[in-house]
């Protein structure tokens, strides 16, 4: 018998707002350090692992490559959590977030590959990057980054990458987004959202 969509819904909400409260219990404290950012990643593969939470049907596809849906967000300038579906072959050139980000696989491959720079940053529009280490990210595995960690991503195999994803700031208030072209050796940074999102909130 299919499970009844209002129940699910709540379940779901119940379950995301839980992460959260579970999230700043260990990331107030001391900060977003390595070792918290793990203990985070390992609750948010806990919740990615309740599929049932998470079915299709529920979420709509992209109209191109990707989209994310919101699931919780803190009311204040806080946490946001979001179930992020990438389509197949889709590709993210190198970037940092300006935030931390921690990510679990629900269903399909991603493969993201991390990056140091370089150059001195002295340079405008100038950068290079040098790969370090890779990591899948599928059902019951995850990763974690710090502010300014470098990652790209590509989805592997005929099936969407659909996870969840964690950020120490909502996508509406997101800082400036760091775009990496190891190919030109070039960087360029887009705008930043926090003051918009500010402004907004003040005027609202």
């Amino acid at each position: 018998m299919p499970a009844n969509p209002t129940t699910l819904a709540a379940k779901r909400e119940a379950a995301c707002k839980a992460l959260l409260r579970k999230a700043h219990a260990v990331i107030d404290p001391a900060g977003a350090t390595p070792a918290a950012l793990e203990q985070v990643k390992a609750l948010l593969i806990g919740l990615a692992s309740k599929t049932d939470l998470f079915p299709r049907e529920d979420f709509a596809a992209p109209v191109a490559q990707a989209r994310n849906h919101m699931l919780a967000e803190d009311g204040e300038d806080g946490f946001g959590l979001y179930l992020t579906i990438n389509m197949p072959g889709k590709v993210a050139a190198p970037h940092d977030h300006g935030i931390w980000c921690v990510n679990a696989g629900i269903s399909g491959v991603e493969l993201h590959r991390f990056f140091q720079r370089t150059d001195d940053g002295k340079t405008p529009g100038y950068a290079t990057v040098e790969e370090l280490t890779g990591a899948t990210v599928a059902l019951g595995t995850g990763i974690a980054m710090a502010d300014h960690d470098i990652h790209d991503t590509v989805v592997i195999g005929n099936q969407p990458a659909i996870g969840l994803a964690l950020y120490g700031y909502a996508l509406t208030r997101f800082p400036s987004v760091v775009w990496f072209h190891p190919e030109f050796e070039s960087v360029r940074a887009l705008p930043s959202r926090r003051a918009a999102a500010a402004s907004a909130t003040v005027n609202a």
